[in-house]
């Protein structure tokens, strides 16, 4: 069977490179103990040959299955729980391994993905860094939930919300919302997704301005809430689904009805927002469509028909939608 109908072993690459497999495995691993010139030779035999050496292999010539690497900033969010699970599914599709990652919890967060692509075939980040760390080995390295201006350094996937939410806005338009106020969560500073959404909802205010308010995640929403209704606010649109569940507890609490006396509306369509009372107005990503583009990006890259980088290797996945009873 030729190199080009089977996945290379580390066997093909010293073959071509006329080195030794200790040799292959120095340069893979940028060891001291070699020269520069025979380090280039190795790496670009390994370009040629599409070599992809799979730390969690049977050993260094007969390759184990791929293992693909996915980074998060923290699994008990349950956003992340789900995407987690959904790409396990779709890399099974393919026979690959998956090792999930959180950084938010890490000594050294910057480094999470830096450190784990040291023993998987492509790394997946998802509002982590993933750096530079694709090297000579052309390593795939693809962020969720990125933008067009991150495919210099790699692929993309990106969660187009611009439509979804200017339905939003109408909608809200047409139940008479006219006061709405964003909650982000404390420590996003002004995040991405909160500005996009102002900017959505700003037709809708007299003057154009949306205010944003920062909550904690999962405490003093009672608190806050008291507030923010005391300033007029008639419609709450939360950073995730899980703080809107949270805030919508929270409105029982002080005895404000949802949405007679406030609409309420989330982000991200989790499972969740279809088990309260009233269910859950969301703009809503098809959680495994996500991970099945993802995988199936990450599967070109290693088989070389999809660029590293650029357009070729960029996919978008658009939010939509769900209006229910809290809005």
């Amino acid at each position: 069977m030729s190199t080009s109908a089977r996945r290379a072993t580390i066997i093909d690459v010293a073959a071509q490179a006329g080195v030794s497999r200790q040799t292959v495995s120095r340069a893979m691993n940028d060891l001291p103990g070699i020269s520069s010139a025979t380090r280039e030779r190795v790496l670009e035999a390994a370009r040629q040959l599409n070599y992809r050496p799979s730390r969690f292999g049977r050993g260094l010539v007969e390759q184990g299955p791929i293992t693909l690497g996915l980074v998060v900033v923290d699994l008990s969010n349950t956003y992340f729980a789900e995407l987690g699970a959904a790409v396990v599914r779709a890399c099974a599709q393919h026979g690959w391994n998956v090792v999930l990652a959180e950084a938010g919890n890490a000594p050294d967060p910057d480094r999470v993905a830096e450190d784990l692509a040291r023993r998987v075939d492509a790394i997946v980040g998802y509002d982590v860094l993933t750096g530079d760390i694709r090297g000579g080995l052309g390593m795939p390295v693809v962020q969720l939930d990125g933008s067009s201006d991150q495919l210099v350094s790699g692929g993309v996937v990106e969660l187009a919300r611009r439509e979804a939410m200017d339905d939003l806005a109408a909608h809200l338009r047409a139940s008479g919302t006219r006061r709405p106020v964003v909650l982000d969560l404390v420590g996003n500073g002004s995040s991405a997704r909160s500005r996009v959404l102002t900017e959505a909802l700003a037709p809708l205010v007299e003057d154009g301005h949306v205010p944003v308010r920062a909550v904690e995640g999962r405490t003093g929403h009672a608190e806050a809430l008291a507030e923010i209704l005391a300033d007029g606010a008639d419609a709450l649109i939360a950073f995730n689904d899980e703080l809107a569940v949270r805030l919508l507890r929270a409105l029982r609490e002080i005895g404000v009805a949802v949405p007679e006396q406030v609409r309420l509306v989330g982000v991200d369509g989790l499972e969740i927002g279809t088990l309260v009372t009233p269910e859950l107005t969301t703009l809503a990503i098809d959680i495994e469509a996500v991970a099945r583009e993802t995988v199936e990006l990450v599967a070109g890259m290693l088989d070389g028909s999809v660029p590293l980088t650029g357009e070729g290797a960029h996919r978008t996945v658009p939010y939509r939608l769900e209006v229910r009873a809290s809005s």
